[in-house]
């Protein structure tokens, strides 16, 4: 029962980003989230995972993840996603371009109580400026 539930709340996740429900993050992250891998600018934790998601819809408003490989055992769920959009507003403090982009990325959860209590993961931001024809120091 905890793997379904805890697979149910990865793609509850993935449905609350794609619908921008950033205020309901709530849901599926515990306030007292330790993120292993916080973007630099956004910092650590809840809040941090909250400005994440709010910056990078902004950045492309028609912002969509999805699962391509998902694995679970005990509390811990693994995602391999695609993320895809258009941007039109700052990514990295580059000015919308309106390029589409489409790229990978990675999260393992750990969860209590049926909610993200650690995450580890990335997404390839480098990736993301090289589809955007930015020229992305070496």
């Amino acid at each position: 029962m905890t793997r379904e539930r805890n697979v149910r709340t990865v793609r509850r996740l993935l449905e609350l980003v794609n619908r921008q429900a950033f205020d309901r993050l709530d849901e599926v992250y515990a306030y007292d989230l330790v993120d292993h891998d916080p973007a630099p600018e956004h910092g650590g934790g809840f809040d941090g995972v909250q400005r994440y998601f709010t910056d990078l819809s902004a950045a492309f408003p028609d912002l969509h993840l999805e699962e391509d490989v998902l694995i679970a055992d005990g509390d811990h769920v693994a995602m391999a996603y695609r993320l895809s959009g258009t941007q039109h507003g700052r990514f990295h403090g580059v000015a919308g371009t309106g390029r589409r982009v489409e790229t990978r990325g990675m999260q393992m959860a750990r969860f209590a109580d049926g909610k993200i209590v650690e995450r580890w993961g990335a997404v390839d931001d480098l990736a993301i400026l090289g589809r955007l024809n930015v020229a992305v120091p070496s």
